[in-house]
């Protein structure tokens, strides 16, 4: 098969041949037609992740996918981040952490709500258990996290505030912010959110601590260094884990296919083209999610 592979920390993939992957125990292979980009991928080929997520070389990259099984079911689902990944013809997937996918749902807009759902879900529904009449800030509203985060939280009830440039922000409104912010300005003056989504880390950080009400909770997601500076005690800081279960995947998928959630592809890239996609993630500023597509 043509797989994505990384030879060394700071040296650019090439795609070649490698052999397809055989399931183990508890494992599923599924032929790929989709598979994601996320930000993980390039910062684990940079070296950004040794000390977390060490890797053996080669190393096939990408942690999600949607495709077939050998039995013509339709599956999508995540890789586990300590073997080879999805930005292949074949990947083999944990069962447990693939869910099938629903017949009105395309295996493309399937593979672009796997991390990005999760990354969005388990901090809005799970961590901070936003609840209607609740006041909600997304930071990086038009990003792949953020642009599913605004739904859900408009789904939970919420009256959502985003962070986005300029020409994103009609954008993110039509994905259900009610106001959106310039994601460069300072002018949250005063604590009025309940719960706040932090993608960015750094000085957006700080601003998202101070942004809260007493009592609000602060979901951070990014690993970008956290700044020093005064703590607030009458706020909450969860750094959940990004799991996925097939629970999680299923109502993620069911949301999707039932229209309440709308799947953001922006752009899609051959496998051979992946460089490029990996570039253009890395630059930033990317409306929704960037696609693989091996076949």
């Amino acid at each position: 098969m043509k797989a994505l592979r990384l030879h060394a920390y700071g040296r650019a993939p090439r795609v070649e041949d490698a052999p397809v992957p055989e399931p183990g125990p508890g494992q599923v292979r599924v032929r790929v037609q989709a598979a994601s980009v996320n930000p993980i991928d390039w910062k684990m080929a940079a070296g950004m992740l040794a000390n977390v997520l060490p890797v053996t070389f080669p190393r096939i990259l990408g942690r999600d996918c949607a495709g077939v099984l050998e039995d013509g079911e339709r599956v999508a689902g995540v890789a586990d981040p300590r073997t080879d990944g999805t930005h292949a013809q074949f990947a083999v997937l944990p069962a447990e952490q693939a869910a099938p996918v629903p017949a009105a749902l395309s295996l493309e807009a399937a593979a672009s709500l796997c991390v990005a759902g999760l990354s969005a879900y388990i901090p809005l529904v799970e961590v901070a258990r936003v609840a209607p009449g609740q006041r909600v800030l997304i930071y990086a509203g038009a990003g792949g996290v953020g642009s599913l985060a605004i739904q859900i939280a408009r789904q939970l009830g919420a009256e959502v505030t985003a962070t986005a440039s300029p020409e994103n922000h009609e954008y993110c409104r039509a994905l259900g912010a009610s106001t959106v912010l310039d994601r460069r300005a300072d002018v949250l003056e005063q604590p009025r959110f309940d719960a706040v989504l932090d993608t960015l880390g750094g000085p957006a950080h700080r601003r998202a601590m101070e942004a809260l009400k007493p009592g609000g909770i602060l979901v951070a997601l990014s690993a970008a260094p956290i700044p020093g500076g005064p703590v607030r005690h009458d706020v909450r800081i969860a750094k959940p884990q990004i799991q996925a279960t097939r629970e999680r995947l299923l109502q993620i998928f069911q949301w999707a296919a039932a229209g309440v959630l709308e799947p953001q592809v922006s752009r899609r890239f051959r496998l051979e083209d992946a460089l490029h996609a990996y570039a253009e993630s890395q630059a930033g500023h990317v409306r929704g999610k960037l696609l693989l597509l091996p076949e």
